[in-house]
């Protein structure tokens, strides 16, 4: 899932121009999860805004835990459910991950729309009160040598190759109450009997992997990416 928090509303409020107004659309998945774009948040952030003098429309959040950032539901959302409400809008508040963001003005077309968030990471629901980022999205994975864990995230400085020399008593040098990515990776390889896995030498990331923007295309049948240096098909 995408990890978001809520803006600040000193910075949503200097957005938006005078008699300008809005219509809210948050998500019933992710940032609901995360309690900065759920239906208590839209329904806050409404009262919030019309305290200090703003007109809004409307609001709306995908049922079901449905998704912002899936085309079909926002515009069912928006152009079947509470199409009046949208047309008397001048711009739209998402509070949502960046990928809702387009995909809200996919959806309403030449209208404004206003980042009510900031998209922080993608990460695991540990708990219903705690995520953490396990993966960087990097384009090559390669926990299958690391014991299903990512150097790349796990580790600060992102090594593929082993730990630094700064690393103590298990911490990490960079922040003393972080545990060292690669010693991580070490317990789990020595528990799974996988500890030859780390003989193995990774070369550099393609970094080209993530030049945006990119895409994949499911039509020929196959995953089809796309990237700066080509298209990959497994």
């Amino acid at each position: 899932m995408y990890i978001t928090i809520q803006k600040s509303l000193e910075e949503i409020l200097g957005y938006l121009a005078e008699g300008e107004k809005i219509f809210i659309v948050g998500c019933g998945n992710c940032a609901a999860r995360c309690k900065s774009g759920g239906e208590e948040q839209a329904e806050e952030m409404k009262s919030r805004l019309e305290y200090n003098s703003v007109t809004v429309t409307g609001w709306a959040v995908p049922s079901n835990g449905g998704s912002t950032c899936e085309l079909s539901t926002t515009r069912e959302l928006l152009i079947v459910h509470h199409k009046e409400e949208v047309e008397k809008a001048d711009s739209f508040l998402i509070l949502a991950c960046g990928q809702g963001i387009h995909t809200v003005l996919d959806v309403v077309g030449d209208k404004l729309v206003h980042p009510g968030c900031d998209t922080i990471f993608g990460g695991e629901i540990v708990s219903d009160d705690f995520i953490m980022e396990y993966c960087s999205l990097c384009g090559e994975c390669i926990v299958e040598y690391t014991g299903g864990l990512c150097p790349l995230t796990l580790c600060t400085k992102g090594l593929l190759n082993g730990p630094c020399s700064g690393a103590l008593n298990g911490k990490c040098e960079v922040d003393i109450e972080r545990d060292c990515g690669w010693r991580l990776i070490y317990e789990r390889l020595k528990a799974i009997g996988r500890l030859e896995s780390l003989r193995k030498y990774h070369e550099p990331k393609d970094y080209s992997k993530w030049t945006k923007p990119r895409s994949l295309s499911l039509k020929s049948g196959k995953p089809e990416f796309k990237f700066l240096s080509g298209v990959f098909s497994p």
